[in-house]
């Protein structure tokens, strides 16, 4: 199968170096550690309703979203995981589309598949990896919608789009926001544009539920748009029944759970603060400053993909090596925030590999 070059290998790493895939502590893959309370009696609850096929319309899934995000269900449209609506968008925009990089592979790759017309901006790293409103500004006639994420995978860092909504709207193009690991962020209300989603049609937003809430595997995620154009065009080509019981019967407690959000959010405000600290103490890192639950790192001396299969043989750790980011190169890695107890085995590996 071809290698779509994400993280969370962990299975073909180990048969690879025969490790058992238990011993093995995943910082690839950006998933809050975290469960929320009696999960195994809502999988029960899930293993009992599939015995019968799922609401084709998800009308009480995306209820559960509306109340969760303030917005009005019919703006809403559930997926197989953001990557599914990643797809579907693709299908039923206009064809040219630009692409802020380095970012999460899937876009791009997803236009392309779909013959749309990919035009590529660079966030460059000697300006912290800011956006150029002037370089946008001067290249619109170049593209019919502009893709971005916020936080931005790789590096993490969040920004205010705001400015960048009001000129996709003055030059009426469509801006798409992934807002994955939103969540994550401490002052997540302001940076977030859900708020805007009413006001105005040039803006289409992708959530993940499951990274957030720690079950990449229960695959769920939604769009969100008052482009009522996009949403009848996805819905042409959206398949039936693509999220299963299990998913949407959670979404009746994932939303509700507030202590969770609450705990989840502040656990990585401090854990945060704690890993850049202990990652900057260690020689020839170079640290960048992060908002969400991931770190991006770069070797100042040697490459990164050397320095995972060491830290793999070694102490039966994965990170992602971060290199086939369009514009990154063979010295940048990139680690999840996991667990405290997980995160000072990742810190004392790399302070022993390092010097």
């Amino acid at each position: 199968m071809k290698d779509l070059g994400h993280g969370a290998n962990v299975d073909n790493m180990a048969k690879q170096f025969g490790k058992d895939e238990k011993d093995i502590i995943d910082f690839s893959s950006n998933v809050n550690p975290h469960i929320i309370s009696n999960l195994g009696k809502y999988v029960l609850e899930g293993l009992e309703k599939s015995r019968s096929y799922p609401d084709i319309n998800y009308t009480n899934l995306r209820n559960n979203i509306s109340e969760y995000i303030n917005v009005d269900s019919e703006l809403i449209i559930p997926g197989n995981g953001a990557t599914e609506i990643i797809y579907l968008l693709m299908k039923s925009i206009k064809k040219r589309i630009a692409i802020l990089n380095p970012t999460f592979s899937e876009y791009g790759r997803g236009a392309k598949l779909n013959n749309l017309e990919v035009v590529d901006f660079h966030l460059k790293e000697e300006n912290n990896f800011s956006i150029d409103l002037d370089e946008i500004q001067n290249n619109m006639n170049r593209f019919d919608s502009l893709f971005v994420c916020n936080p931005n995978n790789p590096n993490g860092k969040v920004k205010d789009l705001n400015e960048l909504l009001d000129l996709m709207i003055e030059n009426d193009k469509l801006l798409i926001v992934d807002e994955t690991f939103m969540e994550f962020v401490g002052e997540e209300e302001k940076y977030s544009l859900i708020g805007r989603i009413n006001q105005t049609e040039n803006l289409f937003i992708l959530k993940a539920v499951t990274k957030f809430f720690g079950m990449p595997g229960l695959r769920l995620g939604y769009g969100v748009t008052s482009n009522t154009q996009i949403i009848k065009n996805i819905y042409e080509y959206k398949e039936p029944w693509t999220i299963n019981s299990f998913a949407e019967n959670l979404s009746n407690y994932l939303f509700k759970d507030k202590d969770y959000i609450s705990s989840s959010k502040e656990y990585y405000v401090n854990e945060r603060k704690f890993m850049l600290q202990e990652l900057r103490n260690i020689p020839k890192l170079k640290v960048y400053d992060t908002d969400t639950n991931f770190v991006l790192i770069k070797l100042e001396d040697g490459e990164s993909n050397s320095l995972k299969l060491e830290l793999f043989e070694k102490y039966n750790i994965l990170i992602r090596d971060a290199s086939n980011f369009i514009g990154l190169d063979k010295g940048y890695f990139r680690v999840a925030i996991k667990g405290h107890e997980d995160n000072k085995i990742l810190i004392e590996a790399l302070r022993k590999t390092l010097g």
